[in-house]
């Protein structure tokens, strides 16, 4: 089994989903704050398996976006279309975010303008790269979070509140599903286990260390950073919050440059309007931004989830109807020649 390449592919999907709301601590608190950190951690769990699953169904996805059939040609012209959507806002989302929160924290200026060009070239260059960046950066913001939420305590009291689970996953879901289902390369079952399990482990972990450090903190916009500014360990929260948006910065500007190139546009054309989207996000109030969109963008994560869970059930029934006509129908011909 190919442990690395296992690694890089669980690391490209982690960093495509943690951003601005995560890394601050307040999307931990507004799902879980009320039902507790077990519930935090079975959302953890459910992404990993959401991993695996949407990896199982990529290659039913290529054989849709394959076929010569022109419902199916459709079908998938209009999926990928509204996830390109997604993407951009999420991309706009989280340059917006990157500029206020480091500003407002640590009042630096520009940090999301010249963030968001550096990853708007960085989208034109190969996955590989993509790759690289999160198998460093992702290991390092888990590193990052045991150090800080060392200073604090971890209440594993609670309910499981199964909407809340469901909501979080949902909301958190489409671009990590989008990323995955856009890998060529197929795994063996050994290996989607090893994946959805390294998966499941990073972000269970990784939610109940937010949850620790930001519980105490929940009526504050940024829970983590005021965690952090108390134990004087703010520059640490600082390069926790800013790996995130990086990351999933990231992970946008490729999937936007990768749907360009397939549809003949320059990588040079492409870098450059992400350029542009970067100008324009400085403009919007990230709070307004988040309140808008996320709710779409979790209504869009949650049909492309049953959409691709369904997806090879689909084609298997299909198959199946298509294997029995076609042994009736060659039944049906024996019969005619022996009569």
């Amino acid at each position: 089994m190919k442990i690395l390449r296992c690694l890089q592919i669980s690391f490209i999907y982690i960093g495509a989903i943690i951003g601005a709301g995560f890394a601050t601590g307040r999307e931990i608190i507004i799902y879980f704050g009320d039902s507790g950190v077990v519930s935090g951690m079975i959302a953890g769990i459910l992404m990993g398996a959401l991993c695996g699953l949407f990896l199982m169904a990529a290659k039913s996805f290529r054989r849709l976006k394959n076929s010569r059939k022109a419902w199916a040609r459709l079908i998938f012209s209009v999926i990928k279309c509204i996830l390109w959507l997604c993407t951009l806002v999420s991309f706009i989302c989280m340059v917006s975010g990157c500029e206020e929160i480091i500003e407002n924290s640590y009042g630096i200026d520009n940090v999301g303008l010249w963030t968001g060009i550096f990853v708007s070239v960085l989208g034109v260059c190969e996955m590989s790269v993509m790759r690289k960046f999160n198998s460093i950066i992702v290991p390092m913001i888990m590193v990052l979070l045991v150090a800080l939420a060392s200073k604090g305590d971890i209440d594993f009291a609670g309910e499981i509140g199964v909407e809340k689970i469901l909501g979080y996953c949902g909301m958190n879901i489409m671009m990590g599903g989008y990323i995955i289902a856009e890998q060529e390369e197929e795994f063996k079952a050994k290996q989607i286990l090893f994946i959805s399990v390294v998966t499941a482990v990073f972000f269970a972990a990784s939610i109940m260390l937010v949850y620790s450090v930001s519980i105490d903190y929940r009526n504050f916009s940024m829970p983590v950073f005021e965690f952090s500014k108390s134990c004087d360990m703010k520059s640490l929260s600082g390069m926790i919050i800013y790996l995130a948006i990086f990351s999933t910065l990231i992970g946008c500007s490729k999937l936007i440059c990768q749907e360009n190139a397939q549809k003949g546009i320059s990588g040079i054309f492409s870098a450059a309007t992400l350029i542009i989207f970067t100008l324009l996000s400085l403009k919007f109030d990230f709070s307004t931004l988040v309140g808008y969109c996320y709710p779409i963008i979790g209504y869009v994560g949650v049909g492309y989830t049953a959409f691709m869970l369904g997806l090879p059930l689909i084609y298997k029934a299909s198959d199946r109807f298509k294997k029995e006509s076609k042994n009736q129908h060659c039944a049906t011909s024996v019969n005619a020649v022996n009569s």
